[in-house]
């Protein structure tokens, strides 16, 4: 069978592990990226890499992209974006009163990192072989369906919001290439399963 990888941004010890452990199962290589990564092989075999996506820098993510392919010697087909960022207002009864430049900061992680991840996703799948799954993930929520009167929310509601937007048109525009843009809880791929309260879809 041929090397088959997975990605995961953003990974962290529940939806990153969980996700991380099932793709594993399953004989896919893994790569997880998060602030505290190591740039080396982890004592499960995985590729861990660091990177903060409050860096909206193109090149960020297509090193990264690089990265894997060049350790695993194929594109990752299957990328799991899991980052994501909001700032409480420091005035909890002004839900405006969040500075910009931290609007801005949780803008990058929720909504323009993912988006550069999705065009180097969509760049690296061109090289591999045609058939089989081509899945872009991104763990939705609540916010991106419904609008909570929670100011803390505010950041991370209009991230996810956005995003759920774009994931839409994406999926939709490269349907008849087979590649998937999909929010984990809102439109989901028949292959899906559920371990320790995550849903899955691979």
């Amino acid at each position: 069978m041929a090397t088959r990888t997975v990605l995961i941004l953003g990974s962290g010890p529940r939806i990153g592990d969980a996700v991380s452990e099932k793709f594993a199962a399953d004989g896919y290589k893994v790569a997880l990226v998060s602030r505290k990564g190591t740039n080396s092989i982890n004592e499960k075999g995985y590729l861990s890499l660091q990177a903060d996506f409050a860096n909206a820098d193109p090149s960020l993510l297509a090193s990264i992209f690089n990265k894997v392919k060049s350790e695993f010697k194929v594109a990752p087909s299957v990328v799991v974006y899991n980052a994501g960022s909001t700032t409480p207002p420091p005035d909890p009864d002004s839900a405006l009163s969040i500075p910009s430049a931290r609007v801005t900061n949780d803008l990058n992680v929720n909504v323009v990192s993912p988006f550069i991840a999705a065009q180097e996703a969509v760049k690296h799948w061109e090289t591999l072989a045609k058939g089989g799954k081509k899945l872009f993930i991104y763990t939705g929520n609540i916010c991106n369906v419904s609008v909570l009167p929670t100011p803390f929310l505010l950041n991370g509601g209009m991230g996810k919001a956005a995003s759920a937007y774009w994931l839409g048109v994406a999926d939709g525009a490269y349907a008849a290439k087979g590649y998937r843009q999909v929010l984990t809880h809102a439109s989901l791929p028949k292959s899906c399963s559920t371990r320790r309260g995550t849903e899955i879809c691979y």
